[in-house]
């Protein structure tokens, strides 16, 4: 399954989502020593079952990121899990599809019992614009700021997508997105987030010293979404495909 790459969903399109797609980001830390055994069985076992459940409607989508090494040795984040569903209304619905007994005959309690696994919360958002390509991306940026005027910031960030989208493929980018927070909210938890889908960590690097897929965009712009952006990018975090449905 390590050959699978992170496919973005659809043929190369630029969408506002009128059905409101709405993902879950659960981060989690995992025991280093456990963590081969840990990409093993979701490779296993929570890989076909997410396939499983979106073949049958369930979910939308399904992924298990990891970290790039870099920050902080504090940062206590390894894995990242992707829920993305078509609205709030699949979500809710969606039931504990991951559970493994009726399909392997096997608890996942008892599956992972030896994999010391630290949850690090679950956050719920909205996407708000994507851009999808039908090329595989294997590293995925996460960016999150706090905008001093939202609509506005939306506003500029669509632009700039816009202004980009012929260098995409040239750069390498194989998706990108921008989502506002539904849940939990507060001063803690930034309320805009954007992701940048790339082919390699080369590439994903030289995004964030603003090159590639960048380069055509023009300095007022970005001088516009940065003046939006008071603080600048709160965190912003570059994670590998392991697995995820297809």
């Amino acid at each position: 399954m390590r050959n699978i790459l992170f496919y973005s969903i659809f043929l190369l399109s630029i969408s506002v989502l009128s059905a409101q797609e709405v993902f879950r980001l659960q981060p989690v830390d995992i025991d280093p020593e456990n963590a081969e055994t840990f990409e093993m069985l979701e490779e296993k076992y929570a890989t076909p079952l997410a396939q499983e459940a979106k073949d049958k409607g369930i979910i939308k989508d399904w992924y298990l990121m990891k970290k790039v090494n870099g920050g902080r040795a504090s940062d206590k984040i390894s894995y990242l899990w992707i829920h993305v569903y078509e609205d709030v209304d699949q979500m809710m619905n969606a039931g504990s599809w991951w559970e493994t007994e009726s399909k392997f005959g096997v608890p996942s309690a008892l599956l992972y019992d030896g994999v010391k696994r630290y949850p690090v919360g679950d956050f719920l958002y909205k996407t708000e614009k994507r851009m999808d390509s039908d090329r595989a991306g294997k590293f995925l940026i996460l960016n999150w700021a706090t905008p001093s005027n939202m609509n506005e910031a939306l506003k500029l960030a669509d632009q700039i997508s816009d202004s980009f989208k012929s260098n995409m493929k040239k750069s390498g980018m194989a998706g990108w997105g921008m989502a506002t927070r539904v849940y939990p909210q507060g001063s803690d938890f930034p309320p805009l987030f954007f992701w940048d889908v790339y082919e390699t960590a080369q590439q994903a690097l030289e995004h964030l010293m603003n090159k590639g897929v960048l380069d055509v965009v023009k300095p007022d712009m970005f001088e516009k979404l940065l003046s939006q952006l008071p603080n600048g990018f709160s965190n912003r975090v570059i994670m590998e495909f392991i697995t995820g449905t297809r």
